[in-house]
């Protein structure tokens, strides 16, 4: 068997309570809902394994282990050029696979213009397969399609995203079903940031439910989205500050919004600690995919507003309840809820059990140990 190393960033971030917001956004790549996919890697192959940060010598990896795991988001885009880390991973020189990877568009199917870099990057990561078999785990078929056009039929297979296995209990579809059945009251909501327009009311109108309800406004992405809930406003530009105002609670004064978000924001850098908080909610909606993933993986029923080719396509390829943004018209309610997310514990007991399979195939066939749990799934 070989010996992993997972590069990349830690699901276990130190001392959290001492850094500030913007040092646990750099620790996090901008977005704690990372933690989810990094998290799910590390838990599954936690018994022969190795985590080490992306800068590490390659003599010092090499001397680790004998096969690299990349834990990966939405490298697949415009916004990216990965020719360094090409580079490094030649420099390395050890088998690898990469888990998660996912495009990013404004729609399925919409065209993606990779730069040269990440171009290579994705000929890298094809080249230092360890098998004859796919050695890249992808969010859906239409990031399988982007890889494909770049000539490498082999490499990419649809596993989804491996948060979607932290739970490996054969009941939690079932559980799930029964607990979409029941009215919620208590409703917990993943927070937007403000710098997408097409989704303002709907982010304003997610704030009121938290309102109305009691319930908590977890955030995940955009430095001023996490400092809002660290208390660091002083530390936010005064203008960005407004916009985060005018886009979360424009009918409050600004001490009165300050306020609010004492009250109601919260960040966690913990994959751990999160599920277990959304553990006290009904229900969690909003527009991020790993909020409403993690609390599915929790036990509790999870609605996501999509957005882009992205969230999209996870849910879609995941079985996760969603609504496009615009098919959204008025409020959402706890009266609504249900009837805005559909829930078939069927359908995604059996996907699920498809894309682990899948998942699990890319292990075998590299010759990577993983967690006998994940067999009980």
């Amino acid at each position: 068997m070989r010996h992993p190393i997972i590069l990349g960033g830690s699901p276990y971030i130190a001392n959290v309570f001492a850094k500030s917001a913007k040092q646990l956004f750099d620790e996090t790549g901008g977005n704690s809902g990372n933690l989810a996919f990094q998290y799910a890697i590390a838990f599954h192959l936690r018994d022969n394994v190795k985590l080490l940060p992306w800068g590490t010598p390659a003599d010092l990896i090499r001397k680790a282990g004998d096969i690299i795991v990349l834990p990966l988001a939405n490298q697949l885009g415009p916004h990216t050029d990965l020719g360094t880390a090409s580079e490094h991973l030649q420099d390395i020189n050890l088998p690898v696979l990469g888990i998660g990877l996912g495009a990013q568009a404004a729609a399925q199917g919409a065209q993606v213009q990779l730069t040269l870099g990440t171009q290579r990057w994705v000929k890298t990561l094809a080249d230092l397969s360890p098998s004859s078999g796919p050695n890249l785990g992808v969010r859906g078929v239409f990031t399988e399609s982007i890889i494909r056009q770049l000539g490498h039929d082999s490499a990419p297979v649809v596993t989804g995203c491996p948060s979607n296995f932290i739970n490996t209990s054969a009941s939690l579809p079932a559980l799930l079903g029964e607990c979409f059945k029941k009215k919620p009251t208590n409703i917990g909501v993943m927070a937007g940031i403000p710098f997408i327009p097409k989704i303002g009311q709907i982010e304003h109108n997610l704030s009121n439910l938290v309102t109305d309800c009691g319930g908590a406004y977890i955030v995940q992405h955009g430095l001023e989205m996490l400092r809002l809930a660290r208390n660091e406003f002083d530390l936010i530009d005064p203008d960005t500050l407004l916009l985060a105002h005018q886009y979360i609670r424009p009918e409050s004064s600004l001490d009165e919004f300050k306020s609010w978000c004492r009250r109601f924001a919260y960040a966690f850098y913990d994959v751990r600690a999160w599920m277990d908080f959304v553990r006290r909610f009904d229900f969690v909606v909003g527009t991020r995919f790993h909020g409403a993933m993690l609390a599915i993986q929790a036990g509790v029923p999870a609605g996501c507003i999509t957005h882009d080719s992205r969230t999209q396509e996870m849910c879609e390829t995941m079985g996760v309840p969603h609504r496009h943004y615009d098919e959204i018209n008025g409020r959402i309610t706890a009266d609504n809820l249900l009837d805005l997310f559909d829930f078939d514990p069927e359908r995604y007991g059996e996907t699920r059990r498809t894309l682990l399979q899948r998942y699990l195939t890319i292990y075998k066939d590299a010759d990577v140990p993983f967690s006998r749990d994940l067999l009980a799934i």
